[in-house]
Formats: structure tokens, sequence, C-alpha cells
């Protein structure tokens, strides 16, 4: 099992004049370190307007700036969102074979269509489009690398015939990965020949059933590229020190950070819609942020992506979340093997982190991982 970060410039409330360009900084560092510690990918997403939650909104820039830095570690999209409106497919493919030459060949493609209505909705689609034109981008984008010619009458954009340039240096292309949380989409992407990215928190074993479905479906796939990319990940909240009271504390305080904004800008997901669907679409910024404060105020814990309780090593172990010292650490991590996952992607930063101490912590974390809990992974022990 490969093991991975994953950034998202969560840049906490304002003022943000220094905290939101320090904190983007500060997720570089953080893939660099990455690399240095011998983990395998470096995960970027793009956000686009999800306030506090994440500021990253190119994905792709930032695999760039992080292969620019180091030599190894494999950088992959989390998620390219492929909606024409909001980047063109033929974008999608230039700026992707274009970092694949600047990173001698470390870029993957993973892509999406957006967390909800706040993103979408600023390039004027609803929820309910995106799908389609995921689809029909991901079968296009392909042809464009490995065809001289190429030309697309589709429904949601069109290409008269040209040379798309320039061509990746991955042969025949980078791997194709998306974004997919439940049995239908896990199905239908295996069906597709794409990597799966399961951007879920929990107990290892309630993603059991969709890993099986993964395997057993992806035997038989009909890929939209010209090879199966047979992956699938999730990703997991990551903090190890020596004591690990010291990063369980941390955890307990910061990890109900973010949940208010998850539960209001995750709308894709039916419980957090419900709960939004007597406001008027599409909600105003102003109105998202008094929503998000009423939640706060309110049980700010109701759609935490983040498990929340008494965390207490038999919890973090429970509950999937790689916190505390390099043995706790480990034990999680091989029970994400154990299920048959393909890569597991720590989650390094714990809510907003304003202070260089925060950072520092997240650094001192990646490097004790890499020397004390990678070597014993991967060698079985």
């Amino acid at each position: 099992m490969e093991i991975g970060v994953f950034q998202g410039a969560q840049a906490g409330p304002k003022p943000r004049e220094e905290t939101e360009p320090r904190r983007i900084r500060w997720d570089v560092e953080i893939g660099v370190a990455a690399d240095r510690a011998g983990f395998d990918t470096f995960w970027a997403p793009e956000h686009h307007c999800l306030e506090e939650y994440s500021h990253s909104s190119s994905s792709h820039l930032m695999c760039l700036a992080v292969g620019m830095r180091t030599e190894r570690i494999r950088l992959i999209t989390g998620i390219f969102n492929l909606c024409p409106p909001i980047n063109h497919p033929v974008r999608v493919a230039e700026q992707i074979a274009t970092i694949d030459i600047l990173t001698g060949g470390r870029i993957e493609l993973g892509t999406g269509r957006g967390s909800g209505s706040t993103e979408v909705a600023t390039f004027g689609l609803r929820n309910d489009q995106t799908r389609e034109m995921w689809e029909e981008s991901i079968r296009a984008i392909p042809k464009m690398w490995t065809q001289d010619l190429f030309s697309w009458d589709g429904k949601f954009f069109s290409v008269p015939e040209r040379t798309i340039l320039p061509k990746p240096v991955q042969k025949p292309h980078p791997p194709l990965w998306v974004t997919a949380t439940n049995p239908p989409t896990v199905e239908r992407a295996a069906q597709l020949g794409l990597g799966v990215a399961m951007f879920s928190f929990g107990n290892p074993s309630a993603l059991e059933p969709l890993v099986k479905i993964y395997k057993k479906t992806i035997k038989n796939a009909e890929p939209v590229g010209a090879f199966v990319n047979d992956k699938i990940m999730t990703i997991c909240p990551a903090l190890c020190t020596p004591d690990g009271a010291v990063g369980r504390e941390f955890y307990a305080e910061h990890g109900p950070d973010v949940s208010a904004h998850f539960g209001v800008y995750f709308d894709t997901i039916p419980a957090n819609a419900q709960r939004l669907a007597d406001e008027p679409q599409p909600i105003p910024q102003s109105r998202l942020r008094e929503i998000i404060n009423e939640r706060k105020k309110e049980d700010p814990t109701v759609a935490s992506p983040m498990a929340l309780g008494d965390i207490t090593p038999e919890f973090c172990l429970e509950n999937g979340l790689c916190i505390g010292e390099p043995e706790q650490v480990l034990r999680t991590m091989k029970r994400f093997e154990e299920i048959g996952l393909d890569q597991l992607v720590h989650v390094p930063v714990i809510g907003f982190h304003r202070t260089q101490a925060d950072h520092d912590l997240t650094l001192e974390s990646i490097r004790l991982i890499g020397e004390h809990v990678l070597p014993k992974f991967r060698s079985g022990a």
C-alpha cells in the first residue's frame, strides 16, 4: 500500500492577509517534507469559494510547485474539476502535459465535478448538471494526449480538428483518477478503468465493501484512457508525536474546526443538502457565512467528516485516525492495508493552523512517520 499526503490550504477565519499566503506556502513545504520522508504521493484539491475551509483553487499549480522542488514523489490533482465551464478540457490536457514535462513524468490526473453548489454555482452550474459534463470530459482528454489530430463534437464542448500540445512524457499518458464515495459511483469508476479516490473519514472496515466492488468490477473495465489505473485510495487524519497524548490532545482541540463548513459546503451529500433545502439558491456568500456561524453556535459536530469523541488510542484505532506515537500510527495504517486499499493518504494538518508552532508540529510528524513508521510498514514489521 502506497502512502501519501493531502493538503488543502485551510486558511481559517479572518484576518487572513498573512495567514492565507502563509498557509498555501506551508502546503508546498509539507509536500517537500513528504518527499524527503519517503512518502509516495502528494495530493492537492481544487476548491472554489470555500471560505476558511480551503483556499486551494489551483490543484495543478500546487502539484507543480511541489514538483519543482522534489525529484521523486508522485503528484496528483485531487481533484481537477472537469466541467467545461470551470476548466475547459483542452486547457486541462495542456496544463497536465506541461506539468508532466516539467516534473519528469510524475503527474497524475485526479478528477471530479466539485464538492457542491457553492463551488459550481460560482460558474453558473447546478450540482445535477455536473456528472454528465465530467464523463464527457474524461473520455476526451486521453484522446487529446494520444492522438496526433484531435476533434470533438460533444454536448458540452466542441473542438475543431487540432493538435493538442504539448504531449505528456508519460506514455501513453498520465494515470487517471476520479472521486467516488458511494457504491454506484465506485462501480462506475471501475467500469471506466479509473483509479478511485474516496474522500471519506471513518472506520476502515466501513470502506471494505467499496473496495470489493471496485476490485471485482475493474477486472472487466472498458477504460476511457489507454490503460486501466487499478488503484483505490482513501484519506485519514495523521499526526505522529513522540508522546502520543500530545497528538491526541491536538486532534481533540482542532478536529472540529472544519465541521460546520463541511456540513454547509458539501451539499452533494444528501443529509447536508436536506439541511439547506429551504435556502434560496444560489446561496450568497454572506448567507453562507451566517449559516456556518449558526452551525458553530448550535452543534458544529453534526456533519463533521472527522470522528469526534473521547480521543483515546482505542478510539483512534477504531476510527482510522493515524494519531499518536509511531507504533499507534503503524497499527492504524495496517487496518487500512487489511481491507485491500492500494493507497492511504494522510491529512497531516488538523484544523486551522495559524502559528509556526502548529506548522512545525506537522513537519515533525511527517519526519517521524518517515523515520519510524514507513520502514516498519513496508517491511511488514
